[in-house]
């Protein structure tokens, strides 16, 4: 049997021209992280979360990256 456990992601990532890979070592940082508690990577999903308004706004979508691991029980 499998047991679940999602990450969120970075949600805005800034980095210096050329240095995407800054950008990239961030999400090899999370994957390391959970790799040390026995988590093994799945994968990486986007999910949409919009937040009921108040009286007077429109609800605004946030999109954020859940990255998903595993681990046997």
């Amino acid at each position: 049997m499998k047991e679940y456990k999602t990450v969120a992601g970075p949600q805005v990532i800034e980095v210096k021209k050329g240095d995407t890979q800054s950008a990239f070592n961030l999400f090899a940082d999370i994957m390391n992280e959970q790799a040390k508690h026995g988590w093994h990577y799945h994968s990486m999903e986007t999910i949409t979360v919009t937040e009921k308004p108040g009286c007077f706004s429109q609800p605004s979508p946030m999109y954020y990256y859940m990255l998903i691991f595993e681990r046997d029980v």
